[in-house]
């Protein structure tokens, strides 16, 4: 009874709830906020996910655009990794300075702006450039805003702006020209020679400059047999000119030649040693000549005067 009054004199009383009449048998009542705070922390982290991977992106090294041959990772000079770049501008002496891009490009992403954009000094690894080869590198090639792919080889020792590396060049749409190895099969450059000490360190600790060196040295061979740049050859009437002064130089080069020479000069030696030992011979044989002759006067000279004592001797006996 007492439930029923409290019932009859509550003021909902006589109402109907619209919404729980609206839920049906066995529903969930979603609250619209909720909804919707869900949908905002799932896109907070959804952009910080995306934001994350952007940075990423930018600072990842294989998305970076270096400006200093410094700023080029051990691991990318180890693992030989080529990267790309585009010549701005040919030393005289031959060194390239080049533009990085980077090996990986996203096109979606804001490039950074860099007014003073810095430029990476190679210089082809394994090669002694002639006057020659640096003019044909900066004027004859024309290598200026041409796109190069290039391998850091080593570093330079007592040069740390510039790196020694094997530099390739797309001279045409299907063509690449490989600069180390150009230069050394027109005679523009030399390989280093063996008595070269920082040249023999490299080649026992560098894997990458021993095979570009096996590579150089199969050039330099075609070369020298072609006679070009600094292995060039005197003409054929020089040539003939030289014959007379090349033939004399191959008698007196030639080991019969020498053999001859050789048993010439022990002959003429053995005969004034024995001439010079005879000489001192006989001197010798003539010193103890006049030594025993001089023994022997005085021998016989007491030898008298003993003959003469004795004689005396006798005759006053026998008186």
């Amino acid at each position: 009874m007492a439930d029923a009054e409290a019932a009859a004199t509550h003021p909902d009383h006589g109402q109907t709830n619209p919404t729980a009449n609206s839920i049906p048998d066995g529903g969930k009542l979603v609250d619209p906020i909720d909804k919707y705070t869900a949908l905002a922390v799932r896109g907070t982290i959804v952009g910080i996910g995306l934001a994350g991977v952007i940075i990423y992106l930018r600072n990842s090294r294989l998305f970076h655009k270096f400006q200093h041959v410094n700023q080029i990772p051990k691991d990318f000079i180890r693992k030989e990794l080529e990267l790309k770049g585009r010549v701005r501008e040919v030393l005289p002496s031959g060194e390239l300075r080049v533009e990085h891009e980077p090996v990986m490009k996203i096109p979606f992403l804001p490039k950074r702006k860099n007014v003073n954009s810095g430029l990476l000094n190679l210089r082809l690894a394994g090669v002694e450039l002639s006057q020659s080869g640096q003019q044909f590198l900066a004027k004859d090639l024309r290598l200026t805003n041409k796109p190069v792919t290039f391998t850091v080889i080593k570093d330079v020792e007592g040069a740390p702006d510039v790196v020694d590396a094997d530099v390739t060049v797309k001279r045409t749409a299907f063509g690449r020209t490989n600069l180390n190895v150009e230069v050394v099969r027109r005679g523009y450059a030399r390989v280093p020679g063996p008595d070269q000490v920082k040249h023999l360190k490299s080649l026992q600790t560098v894997p990458a400059y021993s095979r570009l060196i096996s590579r150089l040295l199969m050039s330099e061979k075609v070369a020298d047999r072609r006679g070009v740049g600094v292995w060039e050859r005197d003409t054929w009437v020089e040539s003939v000119q030289s014959y007379p002064s090349q033939v004399s130089g191959i008698i007196r080069s030639a080991a019969i030649t020498k053999a001859v020479v050789l048993l010439y000069n022990v002959t003429k030696d053995v005969i004034l040693y024995g001439v010079k030992l005879t000489q001192q011979t006989y001197y010798l044989v003539l010193a103890i000549a006049a030594h025993l002759q001089n023994g022997y006067r005085r021998f016989a000279t007491g030898v008298d005067r003993l003959t003469d004592k004795y004689n005396k001797v006798r005759q006053r006996i026998g008186k």
